[in-house]
């Protein structure tokens, strides 16, 4: 599609304009995203990618982002966590920082436990995701191979959220949030909502057409459709009026033309 371009230039420049940051100040809070890869990550690290994307799944992403600190305190470090015991789970669950669901915990402990045993076999993360290199000796990772080998080994990677995962690795791969998908619902860019396949394909040809990494694409969405401050196109309420690219929009077109 040929607006590309055009609808990401627009809506970062509304993202921009209603967060009153200096563009310093936006490049400094948004930029980083643009140079990340899972090979300037720690073995912690990506284990960390794993816990709070597991948080996120299913669940608010304000309510999620508020209680990352206190998750981190216990969740941070996958050669603890594989050994917590029921005593450590119940004293997370008594926090009143941290989000009361048992089951994601012990998935995450189930999942450090895994972690660890691909550590033993491959040495670390990065070899283990690199094992997955296709035939052709290019040392690009085959990508569907891998998504497929994790959501057999860790618990809580649906096809969203393996996906959310392979994103914030640095992999060219969108994650298809209900956010995005709404944003791209209301764009016309896909059919609805449940379209993940289109989704992740609009996503990359977004990147594809600005040239910048597709974790970069998916924060400034993600941003514009978060509840906040910062939120434009709302679930409830949209701000309409100071929306970057209400030419595009057939839900504006719908509800105010």
């Amino acid at each position: 599609m040929k607006y590309y371009k055009e609808i990401f230039d627009k809506l970062e420049i509304a993202l921009r304009n209603h967060s009153n940051l200096s563009k310093t100040d936006f490049d400094l809070e948004f930029g980083w995203f643009k140079n990340l890869t899972y090979k300037n990550l720690t073995d912690n690290e990506i284990y960390w990618t794993l816990v709070y994307v597991t948080f996120y799944s299913g669940m608010r992403a304000s309510t999620v982002g508020q209680k990352l600190p206190a998750i981190k305190k216990y969740l941070y470090d996958f050669k603890n966590v594989k050994d917590y015991s029921r005593e450590e789970i119940r004293r997370i669950l008594d926090d009143p920082g941290t989000i009361h669901h048992k089951q994601k915990i012990e998935a995450c402990i189930a999942n450090a436990k895994e972690f660890d045993n691909i550590l033993k076999k491959y040495g670390s993360f990065t070899k283990y995701i690199e094992s997955f290199s296709d035939s052709q000796g290019t040392g690009n990772v085959t990508i569907d191979k891998l998504r497929m080998d994790l959501r057999s080994r860790f618990q809580y990677l649906g096809e969203r959220t393996v996906n959310h995962f392979l994103t914030d690795l640095g992999f060219n791969v969108l994650k298809p949030d209900r956010v995005i998908c709404r944003i791209f619902t209301r764009l016309g860019l896909i059919d609805n909502e449940n379209s993940i396949d289109q989704a992740i394909k609009v996503g990359k040809d977004i990147a594809s057409a600005t040239g910048f990494p597709i974790r970069y694409v998916d924060i400034i969405f993600v941003t514009y459709g978060q509840m906040g401050e910062r939120g434009i196109c709302l679930l409830k309420n949209p701000k309409c009026s100071i929306c970057g690219v209400q030419e595009y929009c057939k839900y504006y077109a719908d509800n105010y033309r």
